[in-house]
């Protein structure tokens, strides 16, 4: 629900008050341990946090791996808004990532009749979890100000994590810079967040130039930096460090491999570069146990049904 901002007032003595007995500013964890210790425990409502890489880089990947965890594992409502992806797409890739089987294996299941008694455990979690994912509805103001209106009508709580998937993906007025499209979008986005105490997770397109730049991740190579970076409470950029995979074959790109996630603006904390282990075939992410090679990952696709 909205923090009821009418218990307390603009006095510094009252807000010191506010802040002594209530935990407005607390964090929410991710479900990345590694993650939120980089970010000062999680994601605080009314921020806006931001995912930048290349296409098939990972982005979509990690923001559905938080939505579940943040749904599944730490039972907060959550709504992801596909602007990209169908719906049937992105439960597809949360049914891999939950049970540790790559899609060859499902469709092998439901060849088999099998799908239904594999995916108990899975839709038990989704049955107890408060989590949507719509790929029919837009992420204008007016669309976020929609759906917000629809919980209350509905007597629901309002979603604590909203993520919209992607940036470029969303329309905006006609005639205007796009640059300043988007620096109007995410200010509307900052006040919403800030007045009905919501987390924003948006994804967001790099340009070309970090091959330019030899894969080296910056804040300008988000598309529209300018006006991301001013307005975001925080930016990762995220890289397969493996930037020639049109060279490997297809089996080695289906093989783990090494995932940045630098947190190149964070309002609240220091930066921070973190290493995770990305894993294709199941579109999930592990945090490696000490230095990375591909033999210290844990996660075993050959193991039987695996819920997470």
């Amino acid at each position: 629900m909205a923090e009821d901002l009418s218990v307390r007032t603009p006095h510094i003595y009252d807000l010191a008050q506010h802040y002594l007995t209530n935990s407005y500013l607390e964090a929410i964890p991710t479900g990345f341990k590694r993650l939120d210790e980089a970010l000062g425990g999680g994601f605080c409502p009314g921020s806006i946090y931001v995912i930048g890489g290349r296409p098939g880089e990972g982005k979509s990947s990690l923001a559905l791996s938080i939505a579940r965890r943040m749904a599944f594992e730490h039972g907060r409502r959550v709504i992801y808004l596909s602007l990209e992806m169908t719906s049937q797409e992105l439960i597809e890739r949360a049914v891999c990532q939950t049970t540790h089987k790559p899609l060859e294996v499902l469709k092998e299941w439901r060849a088999a009749g099998q799908l239904g008694e594999m995916m108990a455990p899975f839709l038990a979690l989704c049955q107890q979890a408060s989590f949507k994912i719509e790929d029919d509805r837009g992420a204008t103001k007016i669309d976020l100000l929609v759906l917000l209106e629809e919980n209350r009508t509905a007597n629901e709580p309002l979603p604590e994590l909203i993520i919209i998937d992607h940036l470029q993906h969303q329309l905006f007025t006609e005639g205007m810079n796009r640059a300043d499209a988007i620096a109007n979008y995410l200010a509307d986005l900052k006040a919403l967040a800030k007045k009905e105490h919501l987390i924003f997770l948006v994804c967001s397109q790099l340009s070309r130039a970090v091959y330019q730049d030899k894969g080296k991740l910056q804040l300008n190579h988000l598309k529209s930096s300018g006006a991301i970076e001013e307005v975001a409470d925080c930016v990762m950029l995220c890289q397969k460090v493996s930037l020639e995979a049109d060279r490997l074959t297809r089996e080695e790109q289906s093989q783990p491999t090494e995932f940045k996630i630098l947190i190149a603006k964070h309002r609240r904390g220091p930066l921070d570069e973190l290493t995770f282990i990305f894993h294709p075939s199941i579109y999930e992410f592990e945090e490696p146990i000490g230095s990375w090679t591909p033999k210290t990952s844990t996660v075993n696709l050959d193991a039987d049904v695996v819920v997470i």
